[in-house]
């Protein structure tokens, strides 16, 4: 992708134009590419912009560094005091519901450029994708229950409906770590690859997508996901509800601050 197509979002995304193709990057090494309120909504209004293009075909999530994205915005929420911290993972997971819900509405053909270790939220994305490519040193892990909190961005609706429920429940409550390899295995990616490989393997499977006929990408997905959308709608509002109730209990208090060092 040319210099000069990129588009600069410093505070959330880079996004990367090419023929028939948009390319989000997380380019936030600091954070882990945590999924925050900025970077949320900039994905989510760079994917409108794409699908409001009829030259674009495929949209491609990926990130920059070791991660993918290591999950919720977790950070910003022990800076909180607890009684506030419902208040902010119902407006967080929210904006989580909101890109999750766009991504499988939407006619483009979204791929999970998996680079690095997927977490919490970062598992969420991937499976709100349409096809994943993972590296095989990636790790993949569900991470909630490790800071007391429940699944979101459609975890708890997806993975079981992936992995089978004994391995959602090795992953969201068992703290099973996943390697890219094994990841394709139980089916939450496609297709792995070596960290050299990676980046040239990518660009490839866009092009194939864009080759393919396009056209009916939207129609295809609506129809493998046909009677799925209301009722995922509605599980993501029941999502929302219990992480934000979760998120102010002291056990989960106690394991975020731990975890982002001020405990």
């Amino acid at each position: 992708m040319r210099q000069e197509d990129t588009v600069e979002h410093p505070d959330a995304v880079r996004v990367e134009h090419r023929a028939g193709v948009v390319r989000i990057v997380w380019d936030r090494a600091a954070t882990g590419n945590a999924v925050d309120l900025d970077l949320a909504r900039e994905t989510l209004s760079a994917l409108r912009r794409a699908e409001a293009d009829p030259t674009v075909h495929v949209l491609t999530l990926t990130g920059s560094g070791r991660f993918f994205s290591a999950g919720g915005d977790v950070k910003g929420m022990a800076g909180r005091p607890a009684t506030e911290r419902p208040g902010f993972l119902r407006e967080l997971a929210s904006a989580a519901r909101d890109l999750a819900l766009a991504m499988v509405r939407s006619r483009l053909l979204i791929i999970a450029g998996v680079n690095g270790t997927a977490a919490g939220a970062g598992l969420g994305l991937i499976l709100n994708s349409d096809w994943a490519l993972i590296r095989e040193d990636a790790t993949v892990l569900a991470a909630y229950a490790a800071i007391g909190l429940t699944p979101d961005t459609g975890v708890s609706y997806l993975l079981p409906r992936t992995v089978g429920h004994q391995r959602s429940v090795e992953l969201a409550l068992g703290g099973r770590r996943l390697t890219g390899t094994e990841a394709v295995e139980w089916g939450i990616a496609a297709e792995s690859v070596s960290a050299e490989e990676f980046a040239e393997r990518l660009t490839e499977v866009e092009d194939r997508f864009v080759a393919g006929t396009a056209g009916s990408y939207g129609s295809t997905k609506r129809l493998l996901r046909r009677g799925v959308v209301a009722e995922y709608e509605t599980h993501l509002a029941e999502e929302i509800s219990v992480i934000a109730e979760r998120s102010g209990t002291p056990e989960s208090v106690a394991l975020v601050d731990g975890f982002a060092g001020r405990g």
